[in-house]
């Protein structure tokens, strides 16, 4: 069962003031509160982004349950995603006017990849793309973007594309005849 009800009463906020702020009807949010009905995720995220929960105490999850699949590494890419934003919203580090002190962070992490290839430090490497991922999450989130979104925009603009692989890097076909 989800705990819908229960995370807004403890917010001490009306169904009223939750449908004007987040735009979704008083009448879904009520349903969604009774019923144990599937909603996308994109809603399981806004609710959790406004009440200020993970996603996965809201949808009713046992603590010990969510702690066992992280332990495990069972986490999906968007779960572990949906987890980094609310760890980044727990310290406050989510914030438009952070923007620019965030993409710093993203470059410094850039910096130690290049610092651990050019030593070539496979354990530093690990850990700086690990890092890269968390700023650049917590970054999309500043910049209200859906990195998902850019990663699969991206994917579709290159995979149909031909060229060819010079010394190791890939020059796309138009770029071959200038």
């Amino acid at each position: 069962m989800n705990r819908l009800k229960e995370v807004r009463k403890i917010k001490g906020l009306t169904l009223e003031e939750v449908s004007k702020d987040i735009g979704i009807s008083i009448a879904n949010l009520s349903r969604y509160e009774r019923e144990n009905i599937e909603l996308k995720r994109e809603t399981w995220i806004k609710l959790a982004d406004y009440y200020n929960v993970p996603v996965a105490h809201l949808m009713g999850l046992p603590d010990g349950l969510i702690r066992y699949i992280n332990r495990l590494g069972g986490m999906t890419y968007e779960a572990l995603q949906d987890a980094i934003i609310q760890w980044a919203y727990e310290r406050n580090i989510v914030s438009l006017k952070n923007t620019h002190k965030q993409f710093m962070k993203v470059s410094e992490e850039l910096g130690e990849l290049a610092e651990g290839i050019n030593k070539d430090n496979q354990g530093q490497i690990k850990d700086s793309l690990g890092d890269i991922l968390v700023t650049l999450i917590i970054l999309s989130k500043d910049l209200d973007v859906d990195l998902l979104d850019c990663l699969r925009g991206a994917y579709d603009v290159i995979k149909d594309r031909t060229g060819k692989t010079i010394n190791g890097v890939f020059v796309k076909e138009t770029d071959l005849h200038k």
